[in-house]
C-alpha cells in the first residue's frame, strides 16, 4: 500500500483532506448545485454566477465527448470530487457504470447519499486503484496537482508524474482516452505578493502539493500516451474562482457560521490568488486530451 512507504513520496492524505473536507454544505454553499470544482465554459456575455451551473455543465459534457465516453460501458473519474462528472456520464451520456476515486471521505458521503446505483466511489488513492475489467475512458479534472510530493528532486517528480500515467495506462483499454484539465506553471516575473502567495499554497493550504512545467507533464506520458489535444484554457478557471468568491462573499456570514472565520478567510485568499494568478498567465489550465497507445 501507498500509506506504507519508508520514504515520503506523496502528498499526506490529512494535507490533501485539510482542504476536501471542510463541509460538504460549505462547498455546496461556494460552487452551487453543480457542485463541480473546477473550470466552466461560459458562452461571451453571460453572468459568471447566473450561468455558473449550465457553464459547468457544457465543460462536463464536452470532456464526455472528446473522451468517446457517450454509451461507454465503464468510465473512471481520478479525484473525483462530488461525483458530478460520473453523474452526468450516467444520466446524460448513457455511461452504464461509472466509477471514481478520491482520498475524500466527506466526498464519498456526498455521492453515496445521491442514491445513483450506476456510480460507485472509492476512497483510495490512484495508486490503489484496480479494476478487473479496462475503462473505456478516464478522466482527472483538476486533481493531478494533488499527487506528486513538491520536495522531490526534477527527476523524482517526473517520475512520479510517469507513475501516474502508467497506472492510467494500465486500466485504460487499448484505444480508450484519458482527457485532463490540469494546471501548469510558466516562469513568472517574480514580486514579493506572488513569492509570499506561491508559499501560502504550497505549505498551507495545499501542503507538499506541486503544479508542474508543462514540460515535466509532457515528458512523463511519452510512448504511453499520444495527444489528440492541447489546449490552454486559464479563462474557465479564473472565471469560476470569481463567480465562487462573489458567492461566498454574498453569503459570508452563513459560511463563518458553517466553519468559522479562519476557514472562510484561507479560502477567500486561495480563491483570490488562483484567479489572479490564472489571469496574469503565471499558471495555465490545460485541457488534454490522451490517446492510449497500445
Amino acid at each position: 500500500m501507498t500509506t506504507l512507504e519508508t520514504r515520503q513520496i506523496n502528498p499526506e492524505v490529512d494535507a490533501i483532506r485539510h482542504h476536501y473536507e471542510v463541509s460538504n454544505d460549505f462547498y455546496r454553499l461556494i460552487l452551487g448545485p453543480a457542485m463541480m470544482y473546477s473550470g466552466g465554459y461560459w458562452y461571451e456575455g453571460e453572468d459568471l454566477r447566473e450561468a455558473h451551473d449550465e457553464a459547468q455543465y457544457r465543460k462536463l459534457d464536452a470532456f464526455i465527448e472528446a473522451a468517446g465516453a457517450v454509451g461507454a460501458k465503464k468510465v473512471l473519474d481520478i479525484g473525483s470530487g462530488w461525483g458530478t462528472m460520473l453523474t452526468q456520464a450516467v444520466d446524460k451520456h448513457g455511461v452504464q457504470k461509472a466509477v471514481g476515486v478520491t482520498l475524500s471521505r466527506s466526498q464519498k458521503e456526498y455521492v453515496d447519499s445521491l442514491g445513483n446505483d450506476k456510480v460507485e466511489i472509492k476512497v483510495e488513492s490512484w495508486e490503489d486503484h484496480r479494476t478487473d475489467e479496462p475503462y473505456d475512458a478516464a478522466f482527472c479534472v483538476n486533481a493531478l496537482e494533488h499527487f506528486v510530493l513538491s520536495s522531490l528532486t526534477p527527476k523524482e517528480r517526473v517520475n512520479r508524474f510517469r507513475a501516474f500515467f502508467n497506472q492510467c495506462h494500465s486500466l485504460i483499454k487499448p484505444g480508450g482516452r484519458l482527457v485532463l484539465h490540469m494546471m501548469t506553471i510558466e516562469s513568472p516575473r517574480i514580486t514579493r505578493r506572488l513569492i509570499d502567495d506561491l508559499k501560502f499554497l504550497q505549505r498551507e493550504e495545499f501542503e507538499g502539493c506541486y503544479i508542474p512545467h508543462t514540460n515535466e507533464l509532457v515528458q512523463s506520458f511519452e510512448g504511453k500516451f499520444e495527444i489528440i489535444e492541447l489546449r490552454n484554457e486559464r479563462e474557465t478557471f479564473s472565471r469560476a474562482c470569481r463567480a465562487w468568491l462573489e458567492n461566498l462573499a454574498e453569503r459570508r456570514p452563513e459560511a463563518v457560521e458553517m466553519v468559522g472565520e479562519e476557514v472562510v478567510q484561507r479560502f477567500e485568499r486561495y480563491l483570490d490568488i488562483f484567479a489572479y494568478t490564472l489571469e496574469d498567465k503565471v499558471f495555465n489550465n490545460f485541457r488534454i486530451v490522451l490517446h492510449r497507445n497500445a
